[in-house]
């Protein structure tokens, strides 16, 4: 199966907050389609582990072969933040270096769902892994 598939039926869960893999956020009072650019953020964050992802990396990453300020990292994070509310601390900011995700998240692909599988993400690319 193709990545690009993996990434259509997989969601990232995460303390009662659900991202589908076409962009779609739900929980908490919400349900809405985040543009692609706060979705690919969110989803590389949610893929990083905990661990620190580099406002270079997140530039890179979510705005490939483009010359974009942080500024528009930035805006994205706030965003975020206000999309997710009362968990809006679940993204904090690491001065000077970049943004970690600090809740813990589970990868559920559709086929998870019908009890057969289940796949991790890369955390440097946020790309579903396969077993």
């Amino acid at each position: 199966m193709a990545i690009a598939n993996d990434e259509l039926t997989a969601s990232w869960v995460f303390a009662g907050w659900t991202l589908h893999g076409y962009g779609r956020l739900t929980g908490q009072n919400v349900d809405l389609q985040l543009p692609p650019k706060e979705w690919h953020v969110l989803r590389l964050l949610l893929a990083s582990g905990g661990a620190l992802m580099t406002k270079d990396h997140l530039l890179e990453s979510a705005w490939p072969r483009r010359e974009v300020s942080e500024e528009s990292l930035t805006r994205c994070i706030y965003a975020l933040r206000k999309h997710l509310k009362a968990d809006k601390g679940f993204i904090k900011t690491i001065y000077g270096k970049g943004y970690r995700f600090t809740c813990p998240v589970n990868v559920q692909h559709r086929a998870l769902l019908e009890g057969t599988r289940e796949q991790r993400l890369c955390s440097a690319c946020g790309q579903v892994q396969h077993d």
